[in-house]
Order: C-alpha cells, then sequence, then structure tokens
C-alpha cells in the first residue's frame, strides 16, 4: 500500500522510526525544506497518489495547521485513515474521536506493530470505504480542488502578518508553526530593510532541533526510568541508560547516572566546614566576610580523577559544560584538546588546567554526582585553611618545611597529595599549603562574586611548589588569567549543602 504520513517536524524521530516498521509499504513523507507554492503542489499530488494516510498523533501535529489540512485533505479524497498515538497528553480533535487509534504512546511494541501491519493489510483487501478497525472512511468521495489550500502571503500586508505570527509562534515555543511561517515569508519573496529574515528563520530551526532532541530523549529516556526504579529491573534498566547516556549525555532528569554509572565518577573525600567570617586583605586593609557552612574536597583534585573527565564520553568533549561564559565556549574552540597528565603521577594533583577547564569538569561532576560541586570562593577556601583564628597557615603560625611542599622543601615538583597529613587545617583540610596553586571561582575584587561570564582574573591560593613559604600563607592570594594553563596551578572543589 502507498501511505502518506502525515507528523509535527518536532516528532521526526517517531516518524523515521515508524517509516521503518512500515518498509514493507511504499512509504513517503514531508521533510518539510522548503513550504513555497511548489511544496504544496507536492503535499497534494501524494495526497492523490496514496492508498492510505497515517497520521502521527502529538500536541504538536493536532495543533499544526498543515497537518490537519493534510488531514481534511485525505479524508475528502477517501483515503484510508490510520491513527497512530505517539504522545499520551494529546488531546483527539472531536472530529476524530470517532477514529480508533493504535496506541504507540509507551513505545513500539510487538502487539501494536501487529495491530497497524494487520489495519492496513485488510484497507488492502477491501479496497472499498468500509470501516475497519483502527481505520475510518469518509462517506464521499472529492476532488482535491474542493479543498482550500494553505494560504501563501500574497501583499506585502499579509506576509507581515506572516512574520508577526510567526514571532508570537517563537514565543509561545510552537518552533514547528514559526518555522512553517517564516518559510512561507521567505517563499512569498518577502524583503524588509531591518529584519534578518534568515537569522530568524535559523533562529527558529535551531530551537526546533533542540526541542525535538528533547523530545526524543523523553520518550527514549521514561521507560528506561521506570526500570531502573524497580528492583527486579534495575539491571536491565541500568544496561539500557548506558547505552542511552552515551547518545544523551546530557539528558537525566532522574539522575540515573548516580545509580547506574557511580563508579563512572571519581569518588572524592568530604569534608565539612561550619558557618563563619573569614578576613581578607585587599590594598592593606582587612575586611570581614560571612562564609555560610560547606563541604570542601579534604585534598586536591588528583590526576586519576581529572582523568575521568578527559575521557568520558560526556566529559571534557561536551559542549554542554562549557556554556557558562561565551569566553570559555570560544576558549575550548580554540583549545579542543587537554594537557594530559602522566599516568604514572596518578595521586598528584592535576596540573596545567586553566580556569575555563576547571569549572567545566566541576559541572560535569555536579551532573554525574547529582550534587552541587563547584570551585571554592577565596573566602571558602581560606575558611577552609584557617578556621577561626586567622592563623598564618593551616597548622598554625610557624612555618615548617616539612609540613609543605614550597620551595624551602626543594622538591622540585609535585608530591602525591596525601604526603603532608600532618599539616591539615583545622577541619581536616590537606595539602593547602604549596604543592600547586589553587583555583578560586571568583575575580580578585575580594567579592564572594562567582560571575563566571567575564574575562576577569580569577584568584589562585595555597602556593606551590616553586613559590616562597610566604606565597603559601593563608591569607595571601594571586590573581591569574581565565584562560592561563600552568604545571604549578591545580583545583580543589567544594560541594554545597542542600
Amino acid at each position: 500500500m502507498r501511505l502518506f504520513i502525515s507528523y509535527a517536524r518536532v516528532d521526526k524521530y517517531y516518524c523515521t522510526q515508524i517509516v521503518d516498521m512500515l518498509d514493507v509499504h511504499d512509504v513517503w513523507f514531508d521533510n518539510r525544506l522548503h513550504a513555497g507554492q511548489q511544496w504544496w503542489d507536492q503535499i497534494k499530488r501524494r495526497l492523490e497518489w496514496c492508498d492510505g494516510f497515517v497520521y502521527l498523533l502529538s500536541p504538536d501535529s493536532v495543533a499544526s495547521k498543515y497537518c490537519r489540512k493534510e488531514y481534511e485533505i485525505a479524508m475528502s479524497l477517501g483515503k484510508a485513515i490510520f491513527p497512530i498515538l505517539i504522545q499520551s497528553r494529546t488531546q483527539i480533535p472531536p472530529d476524530m474521536a470517532h477514529i480508533q487509534y493504535v496506541d504507540l504512546s509507551s513505545g513500539i511494541t510487538t502487539e501494536c506493530v501487529k495491530l497497524i501491519l494487520n489495519s492496513i493489510y485488510i484497507a488492502e483487501r477491501e479496497g472499498s470505504t468500509q470501516q475497519v478497525a483502527a481505520l475510518s472512511y469518509p462517506n464521499g468521495h472529492h476532488s482535491i480542488g474542493d479543498v482550500a489550500v494553505l494560504d501563501q502571503p500574497a501583499t506585502t500586508h499579509e506576509a507581515e502578518m506572516t512574520i508577526s505570527e510567526a514571532a508570537q509562534a517563537l514565543d509561545g515555543e510552537e518552533y514547528d508553526r514559526a518555522v512553517f511561517l517564516l518559510k512561507q515569508a521567505k517563499a512569498s519573496g518577502y524583503k524588509s530593510r531591518y529584519i534578518d529574515l534568515d537569522a530568524m528563520l535559523n533562529e527558529a530551526e535551531d530551537a526546533l532541533e533542540m526541542q525535538a532532541y528533547q523530545r526524543e530523549a523523553e520518550r527514549e529516556y521514561m521507560p528506561i526510568a521506570a526500570l531502573v526504579k524497580h528492583d527486579r529491573t534495575r539491571k536491565l534498566g541500568c544496561q539500557a541508560f548506558r547505552a542511552f547516556h552515551n547518545t544523551f549525555p546530557d539528558y537525566d532528569p532522574d539522575n540515573l547516572v548516580s545509580i547506574c554509572m557511580p563508579l563512572r565518577a571519581p569518588q572524592l573525600e568530604w569534608v565539612s566546614v561550619p558557618a563563619g567570617h573569614v578576613k581578607l586583605k585587599r590594598n592593606g586593609r582587612s575586611k570581614t566576610h560571612y562564609v555560610g557552612a560547606f563541604e570542601i574536597a579534604k585534598y586536591p583534585v588528583t590526576n586519576a580523577q581529572y582523568t575521568y573527565f578527559l575521557d568520558a564520553p560526556d566529559g571534557y568533549v561536551n559542549e554542554k559544560w562549557w556554556d557558562f561564559s561565551p569566553q570559555a565556549k570560544l576558549w575550548r574552540e580554540e583549545h579542543p584538546d587537554p594537557i594530559r597528565p602522566k599516568p604514572e603521577l596518578h595521586n598528584h594533583p592535576c596540573v596545567n588546567a586553566c580556569w575555563y577547564e576547571a569549572v567545566a569538569f566541576s559541572r560535569w561532576l555536579s551532573d554525574r554526582t547529582g550534587t552541587t560541586i563547584t570551585l571554592p570562593s577565596e573566602q571558602q577556601w581560606q575558611r577552609a585553611a584557617q578556621g577561626d583564628d586567622d592563623r598564618l597557615f593551616p597548622w598554625g603560625n610557624d612555618f615548617n618545611p616539612s609540613y609543605g611542599n614550597t620551595r624551602e622543601a626543594r622538591k622540585m615538583g609535585t608530591t602525591p597529595v596525601t604526603e603532608y597529613a600532618q599539616s591539615a587545617s583545622p577541619y581536616g583540610v590537606v595539602d593547602m599549603c604549596g604543592n600547586v596553586w589553587e583555583w578560586c571561582i571568583n575575580n580578585n575584587d575580594g567579592s564572594q562574586n562567582a560571575n563566571g561570564t567575564g574575562e576577569d582574573y580569577r584568584v589562585i591560593k595555597g602556593g606551590s611548589y616553586i613559590g616562597t613559604y610566604q606565597r603559601a600563607q593563608s591569607s595571601f592570594y594571586y590573581a591569574l588569567k581565565p584562560e592561563c594553563r600552568y604545571s604549578s596551578i591545580g583545583i580543589r572543589l567544594i560541594r554545597l549543602k542542600v
């Protein structure tokens, strides 16, 4: 049987699945690449050509002006109608309430496929306008010329009204309709000295593509989440989720990754820091800041832990983690490859990661663990190092070269993050003096501003194996451009309490 499939463009993924399912038949569906008169003429020819009309029912398709017009034409021509429900929340139009449909809203099952194929087989065998299961035929036959077509903008005023309708559709997130209207306006030859029609169309198409991506992800995700939530089917669900996660790494509203992929994220040890006050010095003056309670990683991020991010399919390569800042996105485009750590230094602090990379890592780890993980502010870092008594070093006020990897220790390089456990801060935080500087989230104005959208210099704290012990004092800070990568700068993270 020759089949015409009508669908909303946002549902194209479902459409292609059903096309594959119906491959024993001669199937045609509209790619919606154009919206001019020639496009509509092709639609009419195909509607006359087909024997059966497959209507994919979703909120978008039943609201779609062109899908409804296709349906009306198919009905007027006496075509066999095969409605298929692809989204459960769809409100069936009153004029279709009498038509039986096949329900694929919970997925394509063997039983549903048999029902669809059997319906088509019956229609082929009957070759008439009698009603059969899951089918409906109109009572009479008419010429396609008797049915009004979609209006094309004929005047400048009509084209302007089409642009206005498209803007409303965009505002209402009706991206399929917006794309169609804008293509209509373009096909009509509409020109404006001020409106960039191509830019408007590109915006609508990008939004439609993202909407379709989200729709596809949601449809595939829901049954997987149901499997994971039940003990008996969790293993199968997690297996499915891992495959799903490779295709849709940024879609996980139920945080299934924490259940199904717990070992694919680095395990950090956290210590609690109570709320309190800390003094920061700027230009010879001290200012006291209140710092709320938080948790901080006991050790700097190691090379082994950072490598998880570099190797994960949804990690360093995923643009999602870099979209917090236009500058970060640009930097990432210009620096697609990280500086990989040396495997033999797996328990040393990771280095050669710029501020953008450190923030991207924290965002990925937050997503993987379902918690809020970020770089510390300067105030949080110093609070974790000093406690309540404004000490010069995490262990006290007297410097001891055996307590930290500064220039005085003469190590000439990084050391394992656990090597100086005896120099822990009042809260048990280790390796906060020397070894590597550690990025903070804020800029160097002395505020707790965590704005990550600019090119401001970013604070680093703690000193390094290169510098003297004076630079490793807990109150000392330095600031660098966020794009800087050095072998003496690393990462320590905090976790915010909910």
